[in-house]
């Protein structure tokens, strides 16, 4: 073999081995962009699943929207009933103010025909309340009579209540005491 063969050959030999090496590189590239890929469509994947749950949000919200329109709505509906009614409700006040004023006045004819008798027969209650100060007088004596007597009472009804606290406190020891002879006597019975 020349040497200019065996300088091909080294040459073949090292472009091989540049070709060996330049395709791990490729294949090394080619990893990082199948993974970088990989991970480009799981964001894609994400990026949909972002996007339809936007799109279901923006329907609940759009769903929303029209309830909350018919709501208006129907406020609306029930302001203009509101109105129509204050409307009614005015002219009704309306009417009865003008009859109440006309009753108010009748009253008042009234009052004053009354107010003229009961002058005269608040003389004669004068003259009645006079002598029944005379007999209250009579009567304060009896309640001071009375008061004393009362405050016996209170004192014979606090002596009761206190013997009816330890005979209830008897009664519920005699039903003690009876539970507990009934429950020997059904012991002894078995």
């Amino acid at each position: 073999m020349s040497t200019n063969t065996e300088a091909r050959i080294s040459l073949l030999e090292q472009d091989v081995a540049d070709l060996r090496t330049w395709s791990l590189e490729q294949s090394k590239v080619s990893v990082a962009i199948l993974a970088a890929l990989g991970d480009l469509r799981k964001g894609q994947e994400d990026l949909q699943k972002s996007q339809e749950e936007l799109r279901k949000g923006q329907e609940e919200l759009w769903k929303g929207q029209e309830g909350l329109r018919n709501e208006v709505g129907g406020l609306r509906e029930g302001q203009e009933a509101l109105r129509k009614d204050q409307e009614g409700l005015r002219n009704e006040v309306g009417g009865l103010r003008d009859e109440l004023h006309a009753e108010v006045r009748a009253l008042r004819k009234d009052l004053y025909t009354e107010a003229r008798s009961l002058r005269g027969e608040i003389g004669v209650v004068r003259t009645e309340v006079g002598g029944l100060r005379n007999e209250i007088g009579g009567v304060k004596e009896e309640i001071k009579e009375i008061r004393g007597d009362l405050g016996a009472v209170k004192r014979s009804v606090g002596n009761l209540e206190s013997s009816m606290k330890r005979v209830e406190g008897d009664v519920a020891e005699v039903k003690a005491g009876h539970i507990e002879l009934r429950n020997l006597v059904a012991g002894m019975i078995r």
